[in-house]
């Protein structure tokens, strides 16, 4: 008796999922990789403005090339300005910044990160060499500093 009251039980287990309901009509859950969303082609840009800064990205994407003007209008500290030169990798934007400030030029390393219409700057410690600044690990680079909001490229002033 007791050996047929176990394979009833057995029974019973073996055919409910372990919630005890039905799993036959319940769709099926697979792991999908999600890959990074490719970033537009074209002319598009890209303003950050806090108080009396306002910083300014133009840049054409076409394939994975970005070219464009980068414009950083401080309040009463050092502005600059110049050429921006990189590749697009995913959501990633990957840029040398050629520019000129109080006379000098120099060469910056930047990252950004787009989401939606929007482009957050990557953060990490940089090394300097000569009159360049770069990033040695793009691995440490943080998507936590400012966040650009996609305009108009007419309508920024900093930018004609």
């Amino acid at each position: 008796m007791r050996a047929l009251l176990f394979l009833a039980l057995i029974s019973i287990v073996s055919c409910t999922s372990p919630t005890g309901k039905d799993t036959e009509n319940e769709p099926k859950i697979e792991n999908v990789s999600v890959e990074p969303k490719a970033i537009a082609g074209g002319e598009q840009c890209y303003l950050f403005i806090a108080v009396k800064d306002t910083y300014a990205l133009k840049l054409n994407i076409i394939d994975n090339t970005v070219k464009g003007t980068a414009v950083y209008k401080n309040y009463e500290k050092d502005s600059s300005h110049g050429a921006v030169e990189g590749e697009v990798d995913g959501d990633i934007i990957h840029l040398w910044y050629s520019f000129q400030s109080e006379g000098m030029n120099s060469v910056r390393e930047l990252y950004f990160k787009k989401n939606g219409d929007q482009l957050t700057t990557g953060i990490a410690e940089e090394q300097v060499k000569g009159d360049s600044a770069y990033v040695p690990d793009k691995n440490s680079v943080k998507y936590s500093g400012p966040v650009y909001a996609e305009g108009d490229c007419n309508s920024v002033p900093v930018l004609k």
